[in-house]
């Protein structure tokens, strides 16, 4: 097919936040770090696939069929234990698809990381870019339930008082400080989607 022609369809935030509550809250077990591979595997029936070098082939880390029924991984980062936050937030973006885009996926037939490698070559890339924006805030709000992020933002913001001065810190390295601990102890993401995903909060 020809990919310069595609248009991605706008879908609003809150429509991406409803469906990802949605999602979570028919699959997950409310423990936290959310297991997205878990899901994806027992849940969903659908095979993640470690495939060598799928990163340095297409870019990309991750990828999901438009049949749904494979998601290949790069074998580097699925075997890297110390790469399991960037893992899981690629298993859940790949999964943001799935739910966002579920009926355009499959005009797009993409079978094999070659069909992929000739999409993302073919598409333009402010609509990829559109494509992979909204896939991402998905994948955001599977991992990090922004009512469990107000708690425990509560209590680390708790914790940095007890030991430093935070109503003098800047407030951009006070966000800096307070995702680390979140990203990592509990909510099992990058530091940087953290950060990210606090910037949307009108908390600070």
């Amino acid at each position: 097919m020809d990919y310069t022609q595609i248009q991605i369809p706008y879908i609003g935030n809150l429509v991406i936040k409803n469906k990802a509550d949605l999602f979570r809250t028919k699959y997950w077990d409310e423990i936290l770090p959310v297991d997205i591979e878990k899901i994806i595997d027992v849940n969903l029936e659908i095979n993640i696939i470690p495939l060598p070098d799928l990163e340095k082939l297409c870019n990309t880390d991750a990828l999901i069929t438009s049949d749904w029924k494979s998601l290949y991984i790069d074998k580097d980062l699925f075997e890297d234990e110390r790469r399991q936050n960037r893992l899981r937030f690629s298993l859940a973006h790949e999964i943001g698809h799935l739910v966002l885009h579920k009926n355009f996926y499959a005009i797009l037939e993409i079978n094999s990381f070659e069909d992929f490698y000739k999409f993302i070559n073919s598409v333009s890339a402010e609509q990829y870019r559109y494509l992979e924006i909204q896939a991402n805030k998905f994948a955001g709000h599977i991992l990090v339930p922004r009512n469990l992020l107000n708690n425990e933002l509560n209590k680390e913001l708790k914790r940095a008082g007890q030991k430093i001065n935070i109503d003098n810190l800047d407030k951009l390295l006070l966000k800096s400080y307070i995702a680390n601990p979140l990203a990592n102890k509990v909510f099992g993401i990058s530091q940087e989607s953290m950060e990210i995903i606090l910037n949307e909060l009108d908390f600070f």
